[in-house]
């Protein structure tokens, strides 16, 4: 695993259309399908993941396999996220790639809608953690073990600060998988009328 730091634009562009063909072309159940209407096109999500992708590099928090084959976007509670320029950035990528700020806010609205998240409710009893904001295995790469290695490298994050790992995901598929891998589904949601299902990975008592 490695982070990345920096990268010329034609590499940034490259990452973000494999990461947007490999979450547009998933194959959803019925009832799922999460933020994926407020994309107009393929294209339209890849331009969004570009502005995760672009805001992971420039604050430290975007890693990848060493060959490429997936990425993965970590946050913590002590202050390894995006900085304000880094977020202001997104925001104007963000509303770029869906049309426009009428949008971006309904987006917004939807994606932080409906029930109580577990993030929230960890923020509430001040409990640190490290999200997984964004994990994939590009399509040509999966099935061979990649996901596996992106999770446990998230996993040993939290271990090394002694503090549960949590992520999110709109997929049962998706969910299943990452129970598979060591993670205890927490919770599961209603958002933008499709579920959303919360997850946490937490160190086994020694």
């Amino acid at each position: 695993m490695k982070r990345i730091r920096s990268l010329p634009k034609e590499k940034i562009d490259e990452i973000a259309e494999l990461i947007g063909e490999s979450f547009w072309d998933y194959p959803y159940e019925e009832g799922e399908g999460g933020l994926k209407p407020f994309f107009a096109d393929k294209q339209a999500m890849s331009d969004y993941m570009r502005t995760l992708v672009a805001a992971g590099i420039e604050s430290g928090t975007f890693y990848s396999t060493d060959g490429g084959e997936g990425y993965i976007l970590i946050t913590d509670t002590e202050g390894n996220h995006p900085g304000f320029f880094s977020i202001v950035r997104m925001v104007r990528g963000m509303k770029k790639a869906m049309g426009g700020w009428r949008k971006l806010f309904a987006f917004l609205k939807t994606a932080n809608g409906g029930e109580e998240t577990l993030e929230q409710r960890l923020k509430e009893q001040k409990q640190p953690y490290v999200k997984v904001e964004m994990l994939i295995v590009t399509k040509k790469h999966q099935g061979q073990g990649y996901m596996r290695k992106l999770l446990t490298f998230a996993f040993k994050m939290a271990d090394k600060k002694n503090c549960p790992c949590i992520l999110d995901t709109d997929a049962r598929g998706k969910c299943d998988r990452y129970i598979h891998l060591g993670m205890r589904l927490e919770q599961t949601r209603q958002a933008a009328g499709v579920k959303v299902y919360d997850l946490i990975y937490e160190q086994a008592e020694q």
